[in-house]
């Protein structure tokens, strides 16, 4: 499971038996948490589960929330009730001093962490050498309590709260505040109510959790992983292939995002609907983790892919724009292009992005289609599943037209059945392509192959060889021109450029070859007349 769990830690558990619970109510392995709380402490505990696991140190940097309880006139090892008593003291402060000192204690500051803590030494925790006994000098770091307010006095206990960056320990708070009055202070109580935008009141107790998993709903309790803490401007969509269509909409989001000082932010899709609906695994310009990279490269400053299940498909269209486009993306500008559906059912529209815009305040781009002239003379809009036709009917020079760059194949070289080399002395470069991309119509084609940064122009055949024998699967094998060199295990890029023919079964090899030899001539004629082709 792909998420973000807002957990809340009760007492006594420390955050690795969260994690640990977690893993077998989540039945995934793979789990990290945003920001260690100790096991008298309760509160805000964000989890990450699978995917959202890269995005631990991002919701751990952001700002955190706690409302503590002090008791002055003690001392421990551990700057909290649970600890070695060090030292007592009478308590004979006023409350206005009181007050101010813990009022003092907002604005940056340099705190040295306590020995009872999680930080590393040396590859060490402090915590472990504390326990062994030894007091080492430790590092400050630089924090900053952005707000502190004293919410109540009733001495020797005094509760606060406080809004701080990461690092901060309450505790080293709580220390200080005791030695400004000269009586010293352990903490005695400590709730974090918010990690970022990650609340107390909206967060789950494992109990709450594993009632929803004995139900069916515990999808419901997961948030995408997402996150994201600023302002955006975000489109959302599939984004197969990145076409001129999917560009005008980026465009328009780079220039909404400009003019209202806005973050940049794309959400695609984990698969098709029809994947998860009807289990029709329709291929793909761009399948799995070349889909994402391909995102990235567009520029944007977060891109995020929203999982598809069963589950998450019949989250409403409301739900969907209010929770997931407002509240995880931050969207206050929203571009979508006119044909854009969301929600259970596709409730979702641009006409009903458009009625709760001012309501819900934000601003709505609804960019329209790219029309072009198709091979008969007739517009056509612009769509990925239109240049998927294309490619696979063998028209890749306007499929790349329409992509603005070049359909390309790519994939680590592997052993073939060895027929260009020993039988007809015409060394090829086979691989095999990620499941679930489309592959271009049977034939020989004009290509050039990115290898270690260097583009050769090559010819590539896709198809069965036929003329070798019968009922083979179908390969990709690239013959590089003016490359001599073993290739096997590097992985190449393969840029598909012309048809040449299409795939053909010859009555003898020396015919195979003599066309062979051919291809390879119309490549370098192809490439004489276009020496410079933009990637």
């Amino acid at each position: 499971m792909d998420g973000i769990i807002n957990v809340y830690k009760e007492k006594g558990m420390t955050s690795f038996d969260v994690t640990y619970r977690l893993r077998s109510i989540l039945s995934e392995r793979k789990i990290g948490h945003a920001g260690t709380l100790d096991p008298m402490a309760e509160g805000v505990l964000v989890v990450c589960a699978g995917k959202a696991t890269k995005l631990v140190d991002s919701i751990a940097a952001g700002e955190k929330v706690y409302e503590a309880e002090l008791m002055l006139g003690l001392e421990t090892d551990t700057e909290d009730i649970t600890g070695e008593v060090s030292r007592t003291a009478p308590v004979v402060c006023s409350e206005q001093a009181v007050r101010e000192a813990v009022h003092s204690m907002q604005g940056e500051c340099w705190q040295i962490p306590p020995m009872y803590s999680a930080k590393k030494q040396n590859g060490k925790r402090l915590y472990t050498l504390a326990r062994e006994g030894k007091v080492v000098e430790r590092r400050a770091s630089r924090i900053t309590v952005y707000e502190i307010r004293t919410d109540g006095i009733a001495l020797p206990y005094v509760r606060f709260t406080v809004r701080c960056s990461k690092g901060t320990y309450v505790r080293t708070l709580c220390a200080e505040i005791g030695r400004k009055l000269g009586c010293g202070a352990v903490m005695s109580a400590l709730r974090r109510s918010r990690v970022g935008s990650f609340r107390a009141e909206d967060s789950f107790t494992l109990s709450a959790l594993l009632e929803r998993k004995e139900a069916g709903t515990l999808w419901t309790a997961v948030k995408p992983p997402i996150y994201i803490p600023e302002d955006t401007a975000v489109t959302f969509g599939k984004f197969d292939g990145g076409h001129l269509g999917h560009q005008r909409i980026f465009g328009k989001l780079f220039e909404t995002a400009r003019e209202q000082g806005l973050k940049t932010a794309v959400l695609t899709f984990s698969q098709n609907p029809d994947v998860v609906v009807r289990g029709e695994n329709r291929p793909s310009i761009s399948p799995g983790p070349e889909h994402l990279s391909r995102l990235r490269n567009f520029g944007f400053d977060y891109v995020f892919e929203f999982p598809m299940t069963r589950e998450t498909m019949r989250l409403p269209a409301e739900d969907f724009l209010r929770e997931v486009l407002l509240g995880e993306m931050r969207a206050r500008a929203i571009v979508v292009g006119t044909d854009c559906s969301f929600g259970y059912r596709a409730e979702g529209s641009a006409a009903f992005l458009r009625e709760r815009e001012t309501v819900l305040g934000y601003r709505l781009y609804v960019v329209d289609k790219v029309t072009v002239a198709d091979s008969d003379g007739s517009i056509r809009e612009i769509s990925s599943s239109l240049i998927k036709e294309k490619i696979a009917a063998g028209e890749i020079e306007l499929a790349n037209a329409w992509l603005g760059r070049c359909f390309s194949v790519a994939g680590a070289v592997i052993h073939g059945r060895r027929f260009g080399g020993p039988l007809l002395s015409f060394p090829t470069a086979n691989i095999r392509p990620t499941e679930g991309k489309v592959i271009p119509a049977l034939g020989v084609y004009v290509s050039r192959v990115f290898l270690d940064g260097v583009l050769y122009w090559a010819v590539t055949s896709v198809g069965t060889n036929p003329t070798i024998s019968e009922g083979n699967p179908v390969n990709i094998e690239t013959h590089i021109l003016d490359y001599e060199g073993d290739l096997y295990g590097q992985k190449i890029r393969v840029d598909f450029l012309k048809r040449l023919r299409g795939q053909k079964k010859f009555a003898s090899l020396a015919e195979l070859k003599a066309q062979l030899l051919r291809d390879r001539e119309a490549a370098r004629a192809y490439a004489a007349a276009f020496p410079r082709i933009s990637d």
